[in-house]
């Protein structure tokens, strides 16, 4: 029998940011931030793993999150202080200005640079589409700094037996940590779950 995963429970939202320093510091409590594609499936992840369908809204349309969305896990189901999930805007695909675009790319990247004490980047990605410019930008740069990430293969369900090969393939060469996760059958959110708690407690 397949047995559930062990979600983050009591998760509750904490608050929205608009600029980078006035973000809590990573310091006291410990942080697991999400980056990704706007339509990646970012903040249907950062729900699956709470269990709570709608702790991060969704939306069809793209580029919803613009601004540093932070969620408290609790001592008890994340060990330790606790742990602030952070959901950051989207990139790519969005449907919003290319000025606005450019600006909140910098605040993504402001955020990563000067948040040292998140613990974990988790850069969530379409298992359908190969990483692009973006993601290998991203992960290019947690390898320079020394930060840990790992991927987020999401909409694994979507995918036939070959496809999920050629997709396992596809991380192996990149020769990153990833982890196939769906957040419509649960699959994989144990292993990315266990990864997220091991960091926060690093």
């Amino acid at each position: 029998m397949h047995k559930k995963p062990d979600f983050f429970r009591g998760v509750e939202y904490k608050a929205s940011y608009v600029s980078v320093d006035a973000c809590p510091s990573s310091a006291a409590i410990p942080a697991v931030a999400f980056t990704g594609r706007s339509n990646s499936g970012k903040s249907s992840l950062l729900s699956a793993v709470c269990d709570h369908k709608n702790l991060a809204r969704t939306s069809s349309r793209a580029g919803k999150t613009r601004t540093l969305n932070y969620f408290m896990v609790p001592a008890a189901s994340a060990g330790g202080a606790g742990m602030y999930l952070v959901d950051l805007p989207g990139f790519g695909y969005a449907a919003i200005s290319h000025t606005e675009r450019d600006q909140l790319r910098a605040m993504v990247n402001e955020y990563i640079e000067k948040q040292k004490g998140v613990k974990l980047l988790i850069i969530v990605l379409d298992a359908r589409r190969e990483p692009a410019s973006e993601e290998i930008g991203v992960m290019q740069w947690c390898e320079v700094q020394n930060r840990p990430y790992l991927f987020a293969v999401t909409k694994w369900d979507k995918l036939n037996n070959k496809e999920r090969s050629e997709v396992l393939h596809r991380y192996r060469e990149l020769g990153c940590p990833f982890v196939p996760v769906s957040s419509t059958t649960k699959y994989g959110l144990t292993e990315l779950i266990a990864k997220m708690r091991a960091k926060s407690k690093s």
